[in-house]
């Protein structure tokens, strides 16, 4: 009797460890964390989404109409705010699936960034690989912009901006834990990138079907916002972003696209010296790519002249930009105080060193190492 007792009492004693689990529909995750400033007073919001329709998905089963339930409340700081939606939110919440972080312009113009960092530092269940985006759109609006087919917002680009970037590269996403020690840099400038809601471009069952788009960046240094400025004025910014997969250039010639070439791993070197009494920076440009498309059959020479001509270009825009802006778009202080410290030193203003039309020097090397099937030369020469 007493053996058989023994087995009983050591599986109960087992299974009570599964007594106060929750089943995955009685608890809802927060998916993205929204902070917004209006009127004196901090704004949050949070993004729900369910993660039992995702499982039937993903095991399988059929599609569930994509659900997003949108939370907000406002309170004189942001842990004020949060603790203000578990008012009515009705069921326990977990934080412990955040896969990003938006902040507004106008929080970022406020200073809340530090603030929202030292909350989530001292929350255990936040994760800080948290993606970080900025925007101008109404944050309400924003989170209710669901990805196509009836897709979950654990699709987005809120949550999954990698893949994207892998394939077009550009504005390079970043997480809470890179953006924190960019800014903790004394000589750095993070770059966010700037979502907006983008309402032309796609319909869904002939309706017009808003999507999320990275439209631009936001410069931030010692956690104070520099400035945003839109895609079409930083397409010299891709040239210093790191790991850039795939990327693709779009020659002219007078005024006109002639051909387009994709880039592939391009590398860019800096090296530094003085030149008047001040740090000046010689930036060679190397790439490789394949031309895609071409309009006007020319020869691989003149197309190669043409698209270097295209990304020096590009560069030599963005850094009259850096200037006027009087931001350090490129984080030339950065590259300057990682090679010459002492240089650095030297010249520093709060961490950034001043830039004017003498400090950038730009050559590019480009190979077309491929064509396609159609053969570069069949038509222009080579």
């Amino acid at each position: 009797m007493r053996n058989r007792v023994i087995p009983i009492i050591v599986s109960v004693l087992l299974l009570g460890g599964c007594w106060d689990t929750r089943n995955i529909d009685q608890t809802v995750y927060v998916h993205s964390i929204g902070v917004d400033y209006k009127d004196g007073k901090v704004i949050a919001y949070i993004q729900l989404i369910s993660f039992t329709a995702l499982a039937k998905v993903e095991a399988g089963g059929g599609k569930d109409k994509a659900t997003v339930s949108i939370g907000k409340a406002s309170g004189d700081t942001f842990n004020i705010a949060t603790d203000m939606i578990y008012r009515s939110i009705q069921q326990r919440v977990s934080w412990g699936h955040v896969k990003s972080i938006v902040f507004t312009k106008r929080a970022l113009q406020k200073g809340l960034v530090a603030d929202v960092i030292d909350v989530l530092n001292r929350y255990n269940e936040i994760r800080h690989t948290a993606w970080v985006y900025a925007t101008d759109e109404p944050l309400s609006d924003l989170y209710a912009a669901t990805p196509l087919l009836n897709t979950s917002s654990y699709y987005s680009v809120l949550s999954n901006p990698e893949e994207i970037f892998q394939q077009s590269s550009f504005i390079r996403p970043i997480r809470l834990n890179r953006l924190v020690a960019t800014m903790d840099e004394k000589a750095a400038t993070a770059r966010i990138p700037y979502l907006t809601i983008d309402g032309d471009r796609w319909t869904e069952n002939n309706k017009p079907k808003p999507m999320l788009a990275v439209s631009g960046v936001c410069f931030i240094h010692d956690y104070a916002l520099q400035g945003c400025e839109r895609r079409s004025d930083l397409q010299g910014l891709r040239w210093f972003e790191q790991k850039i997969r795939r990327t693709p250039i779009y020659i002219k010639q007078n005024g006109e696209t002639v051909a387009t070439l994709v880039v592939q791993k391009p590398k860019t070197k800096w090296s530094f010296k003085t030149k008047g009494g001040k740090p000046a920076v010689d930036i060679q440009v190397e790439a490789q790519g394949a031309i895609i498309e071409t309009r006007k059959h020319l020869p691989r020479k003149q197309l190669t002249k043409l698209a270097e001509q295209t990304v020096k270009q590009e560069i030599n825009h963005l850094y009259k930009l850096s200037i006027e802006r009087r931001i350090d778009m490129f984080n030339l202080s950065e590259q300057l105080y990682r090679q010459r410290p002492n240089l650095w030193k030297k010249h520093e203003n709060h961490g950034l060193i001043p830039l004017d039309n003498d400090t950038l020097s730009v050559n590019v090397k480009l190979i077309i190492s491929a064509s396609g099937r159609e053969k570069l030369n069949y038509h222009g020469g080579d």
